[in-house]
């Protein structure tokens, strides 16, 4: 069966494949009422994973009125707003609203893991108006890898925020990040390969060496001219600093294999273990 062969690979990746309609019925199309719709031009869903740069890419993004792609799906919307919606539907409307500009452009930041808990009560491709789709990646894998362990553990996600814990070496958190990061990108790939949909490929490299020509792009994917302000920020700082490059070198001293797929007492799973 195809479902025990996804069961092995755990995790985001299982739960996504599943969420993303290989498996399951298609859920309801939410309507979206008429005067929302009158003000929507086009929408751009950020397709991403954790420590990506889609916290820069949001804030760039809104400084050119290109949306503003929060997390509406879950996330920090109900860590940070008390009476947050918690229903899809009900998210979907806030999206399209307050993550609008005033260009008529709506964006949504989606990690493949929020989109399989949407896709249990939404078809949300089916209910979002003029949907076009950014695809974000880090090409630093194991540099997205270290961020993310060290934010969750210092429970520091932005420059913006205060660390709530020292940071401490944990190649354990690293490999499991690592390793979570890989199923979330392959969740993408497939859900995009499975239905023929096109979409706009960019790099969190790409966007911190040229940021104008990235928000150009994003804007014509969208059919609309961005709004250049004085100052094209973000808002936000890089975080990596020189504890993140000792980490790296601690861990590839400790994981380092070229001859298999094995690290340490961890494997990737999906792949049987000698």
């Amino acid at each position: 069966m195809v479902l025990e062969f996804l069961r092995p690979a755990g995790g985001v990746f299982a739960e996504a494949m599943i969420g993303m309609q290989l498996l399951r019925r298609r859920p309801p199309t939410v309507k979206i009422p008429p005067d929302i719709l009158s003000e929507i031009r086009a929408g751009i869903l950020v397709c991403t994973s954790p420590r990506s740069g889609s916290n820069h890419l949001a804030g760039l993004m809104a400084s050119a009125g290109l949306g503003n792609p929060l997390e509406w799906f879950g996330g920090r919307r109900l860590l940070e707003l008390p009476g947050y919606p918690r229903e899809p539907s009900a998210q979907l409307l806030r999206a399209l609203t307050e993550g609008r500009s005033s260009s008529g452009v709506y964006a949504i930041k989606l990690f493949a893991s929020q989109f399989a808990q949407v896709a249990k009560k939404v078809n949300l491709p089916a209910s979002l108006p003029n949907p076009r789709y950014v695809r974000l990646t880090r090409s630093d894998l194991l540099g997205q890898a270290i961020s993310w362990a060290r934010a969750r553990q210092t429970r520091r996600f932005r420059s913006t925020e205060v660390s709530h814990a020292p940071p401490r070496y944990n190649s354990g958190a690293i490999a499991e990040s690592l390793e979570k990061i890989l199923m979330e990108n392959l969740a993408w790939d497939a859900w995009f390969a499975k239905n023929g949909l096109p979409f706009l490929a960019l790099t969190y490299e790409q966007i911190q060496q040229d940021p104008v020509g990235s928000l150009k792009t994003i804007a014509q994917l969208a059919g609309v001219e961005p709004v250049w302000g004085t100052n094209l920020e973000s808002g936000l700082e890089v975080q990596r600093d020189a504890i993140n490059d000792e980490w790296r070198k601690r861990f590839l001293s400790e994981y380092t294999d070229p001859s298999s797929f094995r690290h340490g007492k961890n494997y990737i799973r999906g792949f049987l273990k000698n």
